[in-house]
Order: structure tokens, then sequence, then C-alpha cells
């Protein structure tokens, strides 16, 4: 008598594509992942630099600065908000290599900041190479 031995078909895994994609996985959560960092220990004293503070104040830049009661100057000279783009205009003009900073009160309407922010790009002055500083009151000890 002879037995005729039946061949089962295994499933077969294909364990090296199963492999590629735990690996492509890994990668994915590795570089998406943020380090968490905790910054409370660092404590930095920046150096202070005379010749490079003597070196930015005697380029020619000009404050536009923004207050808190919603008036704005334009270095001393306070500017009505209604002609601020006529005035920006008028000193691109008069001036064009004159660099302009954005000074706002932390206690400066939004209001205020976006129309000045629309009043530079009317006047030709591009808002990202006009530097913004909020200017935030220390608590006095």
């Amino acid at each position: 008598m002879r037995f005729i031995k039946k061949k089962t078909n295994r499933p077969i895994v294909p364990i090296v594509s199963l492999i590629d994609i735990l690996a492509i996985l890994l990668i994915y959560f590795i570089l998406t992942s943020a380090p968490r960092e905790d910054k409370a220990f660092a404590s930095i004293n920046l150096p202070k630099a005379s010749s490079l503070a003597k070196s930015l104040q005697s380029s020619s830049s000009l404050e536009l600065s923004l207050t808190s009661d919603s008036k704005i100057f334009l270095g001393v000279e306070e500017i009505p908000e209604n002609q601020l783009t006529t005035r920006l205009k008028q000193l691109k003009s008069e001036r064009p290599k004159l660099r302009l900073e954005l000074k706002a009160d932390e206690q400066a309407p939004l209001k205020s900041l976006v129309e000045a922010w629309d009043a530079l790009t009317t006047a030709g002055y591009p808002v990202k190479d006009v530097p913004a500083r909020i200017l935030i009151k220390k608590p006095q000890s």
C-alpha cells in the first residue's frame, strides 16, 4: 500500500517587505518626533560687544513706534493714523536706503499693528525687512 503524502500549502508571509515597512515607519517616527528639551536649566549670560553696538547705532535706521494708546511715532514725529501711508511713501522717496524698525508696546491694539504693517507694504517696505520689536514693561523690584 502506498500512502500518498499530501502537500500542504502553507501561507507565505513576505517577511522582507514587512521589515522594509517597519524600517520606513521607524524612520518616519524618529524624524517627526520633536525632542523635548527643558531649557529652564540653561542660564545664559550674553556677552556684550561695544564695537558691535556702535556699528549698529551708526547705520541709518528709523523707529516706527506704536504706543498703547494707538499713537504712531516715526522717529520723534507723531503721525496721525490716516497719514501714515503717505508719510512712509514720502520717506521712501526721500531716503530709499533708510531702514525702519517697528516697535510696538505690549498693550498696543492689534488693529494698530496690522494697519502699520499694511501702511508699510503699501509704501513699498516689505514687512519681512522691517524687524518688529515688542516693548514689554519689566516688573519693578
